[in-house]
């Protein structure tokens, strides 16, 4: 029997008095609860809640037809809003990138040149822009390439900064006159100053019952399967996972990044190999994936598809938009689905790509 209800007959038999006895059994009876209360929530720290939104939206993107008549370009897997640009993430048999007119559609150029010699790129880049600078990041070469604002017409980049702290970085993001990175190994985000020397670092990952090993979790949860973004005052950052559904909103203070908050929708629900490592499954739920921000609202498409369905058109039927603080704010369920997105701020507008009947890629927005 259990050391608390020992207690409770102990009580009970050394008390004469019946009105003493029944207040006693009353406390007793209570204090018991809320120490079973307590005890059930300590222990099931790993709690997944689906949000409630405070508006469900459902929207139907217009398509507009973006031409390359020069030539065919591949998959497109990043995709963003500058001006009346719009720029895509994908090769064609010379560049890496193609600029389109967001308007009317009309292709016009290829930038970020495929090859090894100055301003050329040896294989797959990030970019995303500071204030009116287009930064490229170079993955092999672990540069980031600074172009003048007219970047389509000049080519070669003005600044080129080497980033330090490890042998790779899967994502960076521009914070203050530096970097986030998001390294291969070793540690989680890396932050480097305007020269690309490491001046922080944070280590930290979210804890799971089934999961006790840091590499584990790197691996699974946090390499290719996870994305950042950070808010445009350059005073917080997001995580989320594509692997389950986990968001971390984190405060930065100079060098030092720390947790405010952890929002956990879906499990990952991971199988473990024979090496005891963790990989996904056809049963692991699928997150979260290209995430955008403004100083109100995080903007993140989120499929809550097991892998196994998931694969079966590679989109999300939501973008999920959450304040700063981690409060859902509304959802976007896009009829068509979505693949990837941009978020235009001037145009109160999201640009996205998903596929048609035949599955090719589309070109698609909606209004805010």
């Amino acid at each position: 029997m259990n050391i608390k209800y020992y207690t409770i007959i102990l009580v009970w038999y050394n008390i004469n008095d019946m009105e003493i006895m029944r207040k006693t059994l009353i406390i007793l009876i209570f204090a018991f609860a809320l120490f079973s209360c307590k005890s059930k929530e300590s222990g099931d720290s790993e709690r997944y809640i689906m949000p409630e939104f405070k508006q469900k939206l459902s929207v139907t993107p217009k398509y507009i037809n973006y031409v390359n008549k020069d030539r065919n370009f591949m998959d497109i897997y990043f995709m963003l809003v500058k001006d009346d640009y719009l720029l895509l993430k994908s090769a064609d048999e010379t560049n890496l990138i193609q600029v389109f007119n967001k308007n009317t559609g009309e292709y016009l150029t290829g930038i970020a040149p495929m090859g090894r010699g100055p301003g050329e790129y040896p294989m797959t880049v990030s970019f995303f822009f500071l204030d009116d600078t287009l930064c490229i990041y170079d993955r092999r070469q672990l540069i980031a390439n600074y172009y003048d604002k007219d970047f389509i017409n000049k080519r070669i980049p003005f600044k080129r900064i080497k980033l330090e702290g490890a042998n790779g970085f899967i994502q960076i993001v521009p914070y203050r006159h530096g970097f986030i990175t998001a390294p291969l190994t070793y540690t989680r985000f890396i932050i480097q100053d305007k020269t690309g020397i490491q001046i922080g670092q944070y280590a930290q990952y979210p804890k799971f019952k089934a999961i006790d090993d840091s590499v584990a979790i790197r691996e699974t949860l946090f390499l290719e399967k996870n994305e950042i973004d950070i808010k445009p005052d350059h005073t917080k950052l997001v995580s989320a996972t594509l692997a389950g559904a986990i968001i971390e909103i984190f405060s930065l203070n100079g060098d030092r990044i720390s947790l405010n908050k952890e929002i956990r929708l879906l499990p990952p629900t991971l199988l473990r190999r024979k090496d005891n490592t963790y990989t996904t499954s056809n049963e692991s739920y699928m997150g979260f994936w290209n995430i955008k921000t403004t100083d109100d609202y995080i903007y993140m498409i989120f499929s809550g598809k097991k892998l196994k369905d998931y694969r079966k058109n590679n989109t999300g039927n939501y973008i999920y938009v959450y304040d700063w603080e981690g409060n859902p704010v509304k959802s976007f369920q896009i009829n068509g689905g979505v693949y990837r997105f941009a978020l235009d701020e001037d145009e109160q507008r999201i640009y996205l790509i998903n596929f048609d009947k035949d599955g090719n890629e589309r070109i698609g927005y909606f209004d805010l």
